[in-house]
């Protein structure tokens, strides 16, 4: 009996970690509740990853060829394509939406089911607000989404609001922004408004999987 794959293509904030890196944790890694029996998860999201640079690397296609017909595959980027370096950079209205169509267009060849997920925002606040920092990734990924019929989750104005509520203090403790003494691996604190504690990770998870509910997916768990 074969199972189905749901495959992750993202970044460092939905990848799994390394133990000298806890309490960061990706989102991925708090997806599995919300997982169907039947159906087994496989994160190829890796750290510092662009679109670019996961078809560079190869990390597509170690995904492409793991996968099979009836799969399905969430791409969420967003938060690298800004980076200075060539390597890694695209332009949103540019390589950003080539490279994901590229992407879309070989997992269709296969049977694969694509859906896109906006990038999460990160917790920068000015003068008691969140502000989005994602530049016109979102909405180029909103609009690849929209041309091509595939289900798109808005995740960088859902964070968004939900930070907004939760408020600049209490924000953190969704991030890897804590005092010096907390956990072993960061004796000196850390002040990281990108990556994700446990928390964190927990509160993407179930805000992925309630946008997903919406949709009639063989994967999730009503």
């Amino acid at each position: 009996d074969v199972m189905n794959k749901l495959f992750l293509l993202g970044d460092s904030t939905c990848a799994v970690k390394e133990d000298s890196a806890r309490p960061e944790t990706g989102w991925g890694e708090m997806f599995y509740p919300y997982l169907k029996d039947g159906w087994t998860l496989v994160n190829h999201a890796q750290n510092g990853r662009s679109t670019e640079m996961i078809l560079l690397e190869g990390i597509f296609y170690d995904c492409f060829w793991e996968s099979s017909e009836g799969d399905y595959v969430i791409i969420q980027f967003g938060h690298n394509e800004n980076k200075p370096e060539e390597y890694r950079r695209t332009d949103p209205d540019g390589k950003f939406v080539f490279n994901l169509r590229y992407m879309i267009k070989n997992f269709r060849s296969r049977g694969v089911t694509v859906i896109l997920i906006s990038p999460i925002s990160r917790r920068y606040f000015v003068n008691g607000k969140p502000q989005n920092t994602h530049f016109g990734y979102p909405a180029a990924m909103k609009r690849v989404a929209e041309e091509e019929g595939l289900i798109f989750i808005e995740m960088t104005q859902r964070t968004l609001r939900a930070l907004d509520e939760m408020g600049e203090e209490e924000s953190k403790k969704m991030f890897m922004n804590f005092p010096a003494g907390m956990y072993e691996n960061y004796p000196e604190g850390k002040q990281d408004n990108t990556h994700l504690r446990p928390e964190g990770a927990a509160w993407v998870a179930s805000l992925i999987a309630d946008g997903l509910k919406k949709y009639d997916l063989p994967f999730i768990k009503y």
